[in-house]
C-alpha cells in the first residue's frame, strides 16, 4: 500500500502500478483490492481485456493484462515468441523489444518458478541475460558485461531451449566488445595492446547500432558503494561473477553462500531482475 500510495503521487505512473500489481502475491480479494487502489482493473476483467488484446494483434497489452489476471503464466509464451521474432531480424534494436522484456520480468515469483514454466523461464533468464548485457553495455557497467555474456551462454548450454541466440555469437560479441573498447582506453604503444580486427570492429558497430542511446543519462557509469575500494576483512569472500576476491560490501545470494559484490549486485539487478545463479528468484539488493 505505500508503494501505491507513492507512486500515486508520480507522474506517468500507470506503467509502475501494473508492475507493481503484477508482481504483488496475494488472493483475488486482495490483488482486487489494490487494483482498485491503483485506478487499474480487477483480476477478472483483466483476463478479458488480454484477450481481446491478444485478439487485436496488441502484445504490450496483452503481456501487460495477463501479467495482472489470474493466470499471469499466459503471458510468458506470447512476450517470449515476440521477442524472439524480434531478434532474428538483423535490424532489431534494444528499445524495441526491451519494454516487453522488462514487463515480463515482473511476473510472480512463485509462477515463474512452477513446473510447467520450466521451457518459459529458461528462454525468459537467458533473454533477460542477453539483453542485460547489452544493457550493461550501453549504461557502461564494465565490470558485469564478460559475467552477463557467460551466464547467458551457461544457460544456453545447459538448458533445453529453443532461442535464436548462438554461443558463439556471444563469444564474437564479447570479443569484439573487449577489443574495441580496449583500444579507446589503451594506447596504440603499449606491448601488450592488440588492436581490434576489422571483423572485430564490424560485429562491435552492428552492437553499437541496436544499443542505441540510453534515455535516462543518469544512470550511466559504474556503481561504487562505501567502501568499495578499502581492503577485504579477514572474512574473505569470492565473487561467483569474477573468481576474484571482493573488496568493499559483499552482497550473498539466495542459496546463501554464492556471493558477488554490492557494487556489482546494484549494477547486475539495473539490467537483469533475475539472480546470477539461474534460479528465476529475482535480484533486490537496493
Amino acid at each position: 500500500n505505500l508503494a501505491a500510495d507513492l507512486l500515486l503521487m508520480t507522474p506517468d505512473n500507470e506503467l509502475q502500478l501494473v508492475k507493481l500489481c503484477a508482481f504483488y502475491p496475494g488472493c483475488t480479494e486482495e490483488l482486487n483490492d489494490l487494483r482498485e487502489k491503483c485506478k487499474l482493473p480487477t483480476v477478472e476483467e483483466c483476463m478479458q481485456l488480454a484477450e481481446t488484446a491478444h485478439a487485436d494483434g496488441n502484445i504490450f497489452e496483452t503481456v501487460k493484462y495477463y501479467l495482472l489476471s489470474q493466470e499471469p503464466e499466459k503471458a510468458l509464451p506470447i512476450g517470449i515468441d515476440f521477442i524472439k521474432e524480434y531478434i532474428t531480424s538483423s535490424n532489431w534494436t534494444l528499445d524495441t523489444i526491451y519494454p516487453v522484456l522488462d514487463l515480463l520480468s515482473y511476473i510472480r515469483t512463485e509462477k515463474l518458478v512452477l513446473h510447467t514454466c520450466t521451457k518459459a523461464r529458461n528462454e525468459l533468464l537467458i533473454l533477460c541475460g542477453y539483453i542485460g548485457a547489452l544493457l550493461a553495455i550501453r549504461r557502461q557497467y564494465q565490470s558485469i558485461v564478460p559475467a552477463l555474456y557467460e551466464y547467458t551462454s551457461q544457460l544456453l548450454k545447459r538448458r533445453a531451449v529453443s532461442v535464436p541466440l548462438k554461443i558463439e555469437h556471444l563469444s564474437e560479441e564479447l570479443d569484439a566488445w573487449r577489443a574495441c573498447t580496449q583500444s579507446v582506453s589503451r594506447s596504440s604503444e603499449e606491448s601488450a595492446y592488440t588492436p581490434p580486427s576489422d571483423s572485430q570492429k564490424m560485429v562491435y558497430a552492428t552492437l553499437l547500432k541496436r544499443l542505441e542511446q540510453e534515455p535516462l543519462r543518469g544512470i550511466v557509469g559504474p556503481d561504487y558503494v562505501t567502501g568499495s575500494n578499502l581492503p577485504s576483512h579477514s572474512d574473505i569472500h569470492i565473487s561467483c561473477l569474477t573468481g576474484l576476491k571482493i573488496q568493499g560490501p559483499v552482497y550473498f545470494l539466495e542459496d546463501g553462500k554464492s556471493t558477488i559484490s554490492l557494487n556489482d549486485a546494484l549494477m547486475w539487478a539495473k539490467v537483469n531482475p533475475f539472480s546470477p545463479l539461474g534460479t528465476g528468484i529475482r535480484l533486490n539488493p537496493f
